[in-house]
């Protein structure tokens, strides 16, 4: 029988933030593609008629290609369809989706205000600058597609946008596990990436969708409720003012809504909203580390083989992050999602870097310590209005998008969580709200 691999299946409508297997977190997926090489280095592809395929010709299964396939279920990309007349329309939110959702509304002529939480833009889109002389992503970072998807996300059609990127194929790989540190290297041969050169998710966004919509986001002004307004809605903000407008798009975290921060009048409320709170939205964090020399692998993967082949959200991936870059520095980057707690993130930035760097001269010995210049956290799930890492399994019997419909032809919902195939990457966001945008108008 041919080998044949399957993704985590808890419920069919599952996953990614931020592409090929969007519902496998990165340590996942990496260990997924040597199962499938090392189940039989002779099969090229899943011949099971209900499974995608899994190695081409190079043994390679990545992100980009699945995720080419299946966005044509979410994004079949035709023209958005054009406004009849002005409506005015709030955005809950400034991450990916909510700028997303309002650059193409204002594209199609449509009156937008953003309600921004925070004091920033971004949501899990975050740039780090200044820690190394390259620019590095806190939040999302690798593009999970080819470098196409980025003009599609602006209605620009496929196209790279003039936008540098590289080919990301980690060449060494190590397991630490037991206190011994092993070479597992058959894995360059079964992952290709994508990531920016010389730029950020943030500095995308910056560049092509922030300044269309710059004097449209108000920050600090956290939603607390969506009422009805006649045949419109009214936007409760906390500090007590209230914006009027014909429709809403809600582009929130999953935790702001399964924790009641962001309410709804009964005739707006969706009838299954309760079902979210049996969706895990995952728990974790990024650090970047500088060192004076290099003494450690492209990739370095934290537990047994086994769990490291296993099915599972949870990720520990050291990784290099200057790979492919024009620096010269060491960074170091560390990447760590769970579906339950993390001890870690409940420390403080300082208190993680100190146990991060125990850990690397656990492993590297004294070198690691001696060679540390600085460390830099963000840690996602001390974030508030965020609270976490990325939407994971859905135990509900409902999908998301039947969770989350549009109440009404009122309030829309749109963000990673209902990215279908590409749950929890930052186009799945993006082409979630394109899609939001055309029903809005067409209602």
């Amino acid at each position: 029988m041919a080998a044949c691999l399957k993704a985590k299946t808890a419920r069919p409508d599952i996953w990614c933030a931020l592409g090929t297997w969007s519902r496998l977190s990165v340590v996942s997926r990496l260990s997924a593609y040597v199962r499938g090489f090392e189940l039989d280095l002779n099969e090229r592809a899943c011949d099971c008629p209900d499974q995608p395929v899994l190695l081409d010709e190079r043994l390679q299964m990545d992100r980009r290609t699945f995720t080419r396939i299946s966005a044509g279920t979410l994004l079949c990309a035709p023209p958005l369809l054009q406004a009849r007349q002005p409506k005015r329309v709030a955005v809950i939110g400034a991450g990916s989706a909510g700028l997303s959702a309002a650059y193409h509304l204002l594209k199609s002529g449509v009156d937008v205000q953003i309600f921004e939480a925070t004091a920033r833009w971004g949501g899990r889109v975050k740039r780090l600058s200044g820690f190394s002389d390259v620019p590095l992503d806190l939040g999302a970072e690798w593009i999970h597609d080819e470098p196409t998807i980025l003009g599609r996300i602006i209605g620009e059609g496929e196209t790279d946008l003039g936008v540098q990127t590289i080919a990301y194929s980690p060449q060494t790989f190590q397991l630490w596990h037991k206190d011994r540190l092993k070479d597992f290297n058959l894995l360059k041969h079964a992952y290709e990436e994508v990531k920016f050169l010389d730029t950020t998710w943030y500095g995308f966004f910056e560049r092509f969708v922030l300044p269309r919509l710059a004097e449209k986001i108000e920050y600090n002004a956290a939603a607390s409720h969506i009422g009805a307004d006649g045949t419109g809605i009214s936007v409760h903000l906390v500090d007590g003012r209230t914006w009027d407008a014909d429709k809403v798009v809600v582009t929130v975290p999953l935790p702001v809504l399964q924790r009641g921060y962001l309410s709804f009048s009964s005739d707006l409320t969706p009838p299954d909203l309760a079902e979210l709170q049996n969706i895990d939205f995952g728990s974790g964090f990024k650090v970047f580390m500088k060192f004076k020399e290099r003494f450690y692998p492209d990739v370095l993967l934290v537990g047994s083989r086994q769990s490291g082949l296993a099915d599972s959200w949870a990720s520990i991936l050291f990784y290099d992050a200057a790979f492919g870059k024009p620096t010269r520095q060491n960074i170091l980057g560390l990447f760590t999602v769970s579906e339950g707690t993390l001890p870690r993130a409940d420390m403080d930035d300082r208190a993680l870097v100190d146990d991060v760097l125990f850990e690397l001269t656990d492993v590297f010995g004294t070198v690691a310590r001696e060679s540390f210049i600085d460390g830099v956290v963000q840690n996602w799930t001390q974030a508030p209005y965020i609270m976490g890492s990325y939407s994971m399994t859905n135990y509900s019997d409902l999908s998301v998008r039947d969770i989350l419909a549009p109440v009404k032809g009122r309030v829309f919902f749109a963000g990673e969580a209902l990215g279908e195939d590409a749950q929890s990457t930052v186009q799945g966001a993006a082409f979630s709200a394109i899609n939001v945008v055309d029903q809005l108008i067409a209602t």
